[in-house]
């Protein structure tokens, strides 16, 4: 009867370590990923011309990222003799990139050497740290290529704003230049209250003269 009580207590000891165990394991997982940086690195057509790319950088996890740095295989020359690994963001990296924050930034027009841009993907590789110094590494896989052939109805609000913004400032440079003047009518205030004055005049005629038509008798 000892033995057999001694074997309960054994065995409820071992399943009570088993389950603190597991608890506190679930704690630390809970409580790592309520401090796990995520850093996203994406593309997306740009709202002002369809033809041009935009690259966004964001920290979509639950805690802030220290010491995020970028590599670029093979380097991406996202303009004639500019290439994505030159620019500071990319070579000298991130101290710091709080949850939810995002860096968004043109990155390339792909009309200029539509070929190469879009037949070549190439890959961003990010590491960063969590507050306590642990490690993360990411890689992403960007392909200008996904965008080719998209349709599109309509043009996209922002370009419409732009292009009648543009039209707008032509116009008026036209104006200021002479190209079309334009005529100004002045009034004094003497002018304006004797026009006023007839205008007065002859509502009150037109109503006398339909108030004396009234007044003749039906043949």
């Amino acid at each position: 009867m000892i033995e057999l009580f001694s074997g309960v207590v054994a065995l409820s000891t071992l399943i009570y370590a088993l389950l603190t165990w597991k608890l506190v394991s679930e704690t630390r997982k809970m409580r790592e990923v309520q401090t796990e940086p995520k850093i996203s690195v994406s593309i997306q057509q740009s709202e002002e011309a369809i033809n041009c790319n935009e690259m966004i950088i964001q920290n979509i996890g639950s805690g802030p990222a220290k010491n995020v740095n970028f590599q670029i295989d093979p380097d991406f020359e996202y303009m004639h003799g500019r290439f994505l690994s030159k620019l500071n963001l990319m070579n000298k990296g991130l101290e710091y990139l709080a949850p939810n924050q995002k860096i968004q930034f043109f990155l390339t027009d792909v009309r200029e050497d539509f070929e190469k841009k879009t037949k070549t993907p190439f890959e961003i590789k990010v590491t960063y740290q969590n507050i306590i110094g642990k490690t993360y590494e990411r890689k992403y896989i960007i392909d200008l290529s996904i965008f080719v052939g998209l349709p599109q109805l309509g043009e996209p609000p922002l370009y419409k704003i732009a292009k009648n913004i543009e039209s707008i400032q032509k116009d008026v440079n036209r104006l200021s230049t002479g190209d079309h003047r334009l005529k100004a009518v002045i009034y004094t205030k003497s002018e304006v209250e004797e026009e006023e004055k007839e205008l007065m005049e002859q509502l009150e005629k037109r109503k006398h003269e339909d108030r004396e038509q009234d007044k003749e008798p039906l043949t």
